[in-house]
């Protein structure tokens, strides 16, 4: 049998474009002239072949456009190509929002996209809404659609792959055999069990994904800088309770705290130039709320452990290095053990359940401020004249403190998720 040299199938060529206004033309003329004569004058006028098929197509729509709004068409528009968008007409909205946005040097990424799509329902068609039993979910999908027809791409910033240790399960058998030992021979009842760990909180959700336009050269994050982030430090304890958290700041004085928030008591609210951890934050986090803590439940348990022993898991942070800070541990019966290198994603409890239901609260919340930013912006402009929402620093720092304030109580409510994360790091 005789090999195939290629299929002989002609390939398509690229559709031909027409402008509105020619295509008017074009109908009234097959109207007034029939299709065939039309078809030679056009092909003339404009120097490339205009077929009888086209001409016909052209004419029966304005046609059925002149039956339907029951006077000539001024225009002859075209029909948009492809499945409808979820949105609708508010979908050119949305994309004539974030246009602004961007140019106005705003900040466009998948957060703000999807708060805005919503905030633009939520004043025009409100019943569309899902929670407002419509059938349009707003959600990750719908915004990188949005963005991918505007022309926009996804790029990353290249960081080391994180890959565990070839022994890891042996590592894992030893951390896990070592604390458990230590738990079993001092009878640490589970509330004395602690974990605590630091998360970088931005004060606008970005990720490790931003949204530029496709060809452009460099990737600006508009609005995004060391100073809308902070440092939130969490301990968990394995009985599955939440101590409260120290907050850092990035500043020298204390003129870098939000203002006019009153944070819940027992809080340690600090402040460091880079808004990480350092030496002292943790000498400080350790008497002002570690400390504190660990007394109150030895006074709770019978007099003959008054002098019991408690157990806290930390990873190998620089800050959590310090001599004085062991020291300042020991003198208070807390003795450390920490997380084996590298492993910290698999064997910190923190990491495996609450650090990331605590920053998700945080980008709802963020999410449903900016969506009710927008509805007030829309009260009294249109779209493609509305400001920017306004994420000055000075605006967002205090708006950030109360959100922190109601992910913290969210998570602390959720037992079950904080033990959990003792679970999966196999030390219940």
């Amino acid at each position: 049998m005789e090999a195939v040299e290629g299929s002989r199938k002609r390939k398509r060529g690229a559709y031909e474009q027409y402008s509105d206004e020619v295509r008017t033309k074009i109908a009234r003329y097959a109207i007034d002239n029939g299709v065939a004569k039309t078809s030679r004058r056009f092909t003339a006028d404009l120097g490339k072949r205009v077929s009888e098929t086209t001409v016909r197509s052209m004419r029966d729509a304005y046609v059925n456009l002149k039956k339907s709004i029951g006077s000539e068409p001024t225009l002859l528009t075209r029909s948009p190509r492809g499945a409808p968008t979820i949105l609708g007409r508010y979908d050119e909205m949305v994309q004539q929002f974030i246009r602004r946005t961007r140019a106005n040097g705003g900040v466009v990424n998948i957060r703000t996209v999807t708060a805005a799509a919503e905030g633009i329902l939520k004043k025009f068609a409100k019943h569309r809404l899902r929670q407002f039993g419509g059938p349009v979910v707003i959600d990750k999908s719908l915004a990188r659609s949005i963005l991918r027809r505007m022309g926009f791409v996804k790029r990353k910033g290249t960081k080391a792959t994180k890959t565990l240790p070839s022994d890891f399960a042996a590592i894992q058998q030893g951390y896990v055999s070592k604390v458990e030992k230590f738990v079993r021979d001092h009878a640490i009842p589970d509330s004395l069990v602690l974990n605590f760990d630091q998360t970088g909180c931005h004060m606008v959700p970005g990720g490790e994904w931003t949204m530029e336009e496709r060809g452009t050269d460099q990737i600006t994050i508009a609005g995004l800088d060391d100073k809308r982030q902070m440092t939130v430090l969490l301990t968990a304890t394995k009985s599955g309770g939440l101590l409260p958290p120290q907050l850092i700041y990035a500043g020298k004085t204390e003129r870098c705290l939000p203002k006019g928030v009153e944070f819940p008591a027992g809080w340690d609210i600090a402040f460091t130039e880079s808004h990480w951890s350092t030496g002292d934050s943790m000498m400080r986090y350790a008497k002002e709320v570690l400390i504190p803590y660990v007394s109150s439940i030895r006074e709770s348990l019978p007099l003959s452990q008054c002098d019991q022993p408690a157990l806290v898991l930390f990873d190998f942070f620089r800050a959590h290095q310090g001599t004085e800070f062991h020291q300042l541990l020991r003198e208070n019966g807390i003795f450390y053990t920490f997380v084996p290198a590298a492993c910290t994603d698999r064997l910190q409890p923190l990491d495996l359940t609450v650090n990331h239901e605590f920053k998700e609260e945080l980008k709802s919340a963020f999410h449903r401020w900016y969506s009710d930013q927008v509805v007030s912006l829309l009260e009294d402009a249109e779209v493609d004249t509305v400001a920017n929402v306004d994420l000055r620093t000075s605006t967002l720092k205090p708006l950030h403190a109360q959100w922190l304030i109601e992910a913290h109580a969210h998570v602390e409510a959720k037992t079950d998720l904080i033990v959990a994360g003792f679970r999966k790091a196999g030390l219940c």
